[in-house]
């Protein structure tokens, strides 16, 4: 079994301010000694050394092996992944115990970046359909606080896919590429609604539930929506979208509202598209996005991190299991 991770945070107001609690974790570097001729572990102390080998890779470079490293000075930049829906449902791993989220993932990825001064900058590799408005917009909150706190850049690169909810993540970096392959956008809101009446009159089953209210139930699948309903539905929907046009107008501030709502009608682009509009910043590799990250953070292209085996804490507010336990241990 692993030794327990190492506890670390930094004391006073500011730290208390942004993400209160312990917080534990590992770097895993991605090793590239060809260009600064040494082993990005080599500043670590011996006794921060945890042994566990693993493959990495720095882009652009050709695979070497890295290893695992607790709290260790001269790294510079860390890489969140921002993988498949944006939803905060944990997942049960028989065997292994219960992962966290995405949202509570990353926040804790967030609490210990913000309380390790060794993080320079974030790279923020998107690749996702979406999710939901709630998760998507914390998130996007807590990287905007996380930035403002902690004063460092983010750069987010675009995978196969960074749209709705991808996109409104990626609002929260300084600047924003994306594979020349991808495909972004669909900025909007939508309210899933399924309606099985016409299904139930065919099988002779009718719903009559009994309702303290006029509208308590609105959205049932069982009956058609009338233009009283829709019309509440939809009011909700365009609040939820002039929310998400804000978020695109303070990622990309150059551009007016008026272009802004001219894209907002949920269609995609590719990533020349979104990048002649506007709505990214250029068309590149993840090694591409790493290098700009270097550049305007003001730290040498040397090494990138990730934090491993975060998800066996699960020690933060948007955690679904305090604290996550894991089976057989």
């Amino acid at each position: 079994r692993d030794p327990p991770p190492r506890r670390y945070r930094r004391r006073g107001a500011q730290a208390r301010r942004f993400l209160p609690g312990p917080i534990a974790g590992r770097h895993v570097f991605y090793n590239n000694a060809s260009l600064d001729g040494q082993d990005p572990g080599a500043n670590a102390q011996d006794d921060d050394a945890i042994a566990a080998d693993k493959w990495v890779l720095l882009p652009g470079q050709t695979i070497s092996p890295g290893k695992v490293f607790g709290p260790a000075a001269g790294i510079n930049g860390l890489m969140i992944d921002i993988d498949g829906p944006i939803f905060n449902t944990p997942l049960l791993v028989p065997n292994v115990g219960v992962v966290p989220g995405m949202t509570a993932r990353v926040r804790q990825e967030l609490e210990l970046a913000f309380n390790d001064p060794s993080i320079r900058g974030i790279l923020l590799r998107i690749n996702s359909p979406g999710g939901t408005l709630t998760d998507s917009d914390i998130i996007f909150h807590s990287l905007m606080e996380f930035k403002k706190s902690k004063n460092i850049k983010i750069v987010a690169s675009m995978g196969d896919i960074a749209a709705s909810g991808g996109l409104y993540v990626a609002m929260a970096a300084d600047e924003i590429y994306a594979h020349p392959t991808t495909i972004t956008g669909s900025i909007g809101v939508m309210m899933p609604h399924l309606n099985y009446s016409g299904l139930f009159r065919k099988l002779g089953i009718k719903s009559d539930p009994v309702t303290s209210g006029r509208f308590k139930d609105i959205g049932s699948p069982y009956k058609p929506t009338d233009p009283m309903e829709r019309a509440i539905l939809q009011k909700l929907v365009m609040e939820q979208h002039k929310k998400f046009l804000e978020v695109i107008k303070i990622g990309r501030p150059k551009m007016t509202m008026a272009q802004i709502r001219g894209m907002a009608d949920g269609r995609i682009f590719s990533a020349q598209e979104a990048h002649k509009k506007g709505l990214i910043d250029g068309v590149g590799y993840l090694d591409d996005a790493y290098r700009r990250l270097a550049e305007i953070a003001g730290f040498p292209v040397n090494r990138l991190v990730r934090y491993a085996n975060i998800w066996r804490t699960g020690n933060n507010i948007y955690s679904n299991t305090f604290p996550i336990e894991l089976f057989g241990n």
